[in-house]
């Protein structure tokens, strides 16, 4: 991954992992005029932690995926789920 040249970042993700990943998502929609980078030594995304092999339940808490968070039809949240795909990874 080649470093960008010039201007500054309005964020700097380390690590290109599921949550990495996720949160440069959320900071791209939240803030779309800033210029984001995602940092990985490694030579593709997903090839530590979150690779099937070695996943320690990064993300999985339920907190970061939105297919665990619906919209209703009112155009609200519904959270009932990952709240309670939470309780179980914590147990």
């Amino acid at each position: 991954m080649q470093p960008s040249t010039g201007g500054d970042f309005g964020a700097v993700i380390v690590g290109a992992g599921i949550m990495g990943a996720t949160m440069a998502g959320l900071l791209a929609r939240l803030e779309p005029d800033w210029r984001i980078a995602v940092i990985e030594q490694l030579p593709a995304a997903g090839l530590e932690s979150s690779h099937a092999w070695n996943n320690a339940g990064t993300g999985h808490a339920g907190l970061c995926e939105f297919n665990y968070t619906p919209r209703t039809a009112d155009g609200s949240v519904d959270i009932s789920s990952a709240l309670a795909i939470n309780e179980q990874f914590q147990v």
